[in-house]
């Protein structure tokens, strides 16, 4: 079940990146097994306050990065 879940919101994230592009790339850091894994430069992104907040209210808050 979590599993699922856990890819229905990984399908969301990705389409969430892909409606911002921009050359900054994406990493995702899973903090349960400690993994970091950077995704493809499809997703690169541009950041704006909206698409970190956006991430924020997918994720949770203090969730999101900026590096």
């Amino acid at each position: 079940r979590q599993a699922e879940e856990d890819a229905s919101l990984l399908v969301s994230l990705k389409a969430l990146l892909q409606e911002h592009p921009g050359v900054m790339p994406t990493v995702l850091f899973y903090e349960s097994n400690q993994r970091l894994l950077a995704l493809s430069d499809a997703y690169n992104i541009k950041p704006s306050p909206q698409l970190l907040d956006q991430m924020e209210s997918m994720l949770g808050e203090g969730t999101v990065k900026v590096k």
